[in-house]
């Protein structure tokens, strides 16, 4: 038995499984993210039948995730390791679960109906405060997680400096949001009302994605507290 941090012990093959399915589960919320950038270049463009398909690879994703979700479901509530804490890991894979969905909301908002490219590129007229930044911002936030998450097993400190630097990445994330969401309601004469509201809603979804890794990494910071108790 290894000795992780605190009280917080980590002892034979079902409290490994339960751990792995946690750090698999996590990969396959990341891959679901990341799979929003080619949906962006194909409404750059304007080809819509391309952003219906990576919306389709998107939900399958999910769905994958979702299945992994339950399996850990199952494993955290017989494992030993988590006596004590399951209800802490059980609502850290609930919000980790809430990042893929939000991605799946995100790529179907999107999909819903086509936009002109001439509009969508509106969400690339400010240099310093594009789709591409918000995404990056984004993205950081989801993988900086990603690596608290990987940490929570071998190393508290790192765990918790992680968990802090997602909070950042929201934050920064926001700043860009909000200016992405002006931008949009300054075109508001150039716009159909389905349109700026299709956009406005999508830039709100893909914030979901950063809100939810924000509240995951206080759950880490909770549960390494705990441990530490």
């Amino acid at each position: 038995m290894k000795r992780l941090f605190g009280s917080f012990l980590l002892g034979g093959k079902k409290d490994r499984r339960v751990l792995d399915l946690i750090t698999e589960h996590f990969s396959l919320v990341v891959e679901t993210v990341n799979q929003l950038q080619p949906l962006f270049e194909a409404g750059k463009t304007g080809d819509w039948r391309k952003v219906e398909d990576v919306c389709t690879e998107i939900d399958g994703l999910e769905t994958l995730a979702d299945g992994m979700h339950r399996d850990a479901v199952v494993a955290i509530s017989q494992g030993a390791f988590f006596s004590g804490m399951r209800d802490d890991f059980l609502r850290l894979m609930e919000i980790d679960d809430e990042i893929a969905d939000a991605a799946k909301d995100a790529a179907k908002m999107l999909a819903q109906l086509p936009i002109k490219p001439q509009d969508f590129l509106i969400l690339y007229e400010e240099p310093s405060a594009t789709l591409n930044d918000f995404f990056k911002q984004i993205q950081l936030a989801v993988s900086t997680l990603q690596e608290s998450v990987r940490f929570l097993e071998s190393d508290a400190e790192i765990a918790v400096s992680k968990a802090l630097l997602v909070e950042r990445s929201e934050e920064e994330g926001d700043e860009v949001k909000n200016r992405l969401v002006k931008r949009i309601f300054e075109h508001k004469a150039d716009l159909d009302v389905l349109t700026l509201l299709q956009l406005r809603n999508f830039v709100h979804k893909l914030d979901e994605i950063a809100d939810a890794a924000e509240d995951a990494s206080d759950e880490v910071i909770a549960i390494l507290a705990k441990a530490q108790a």
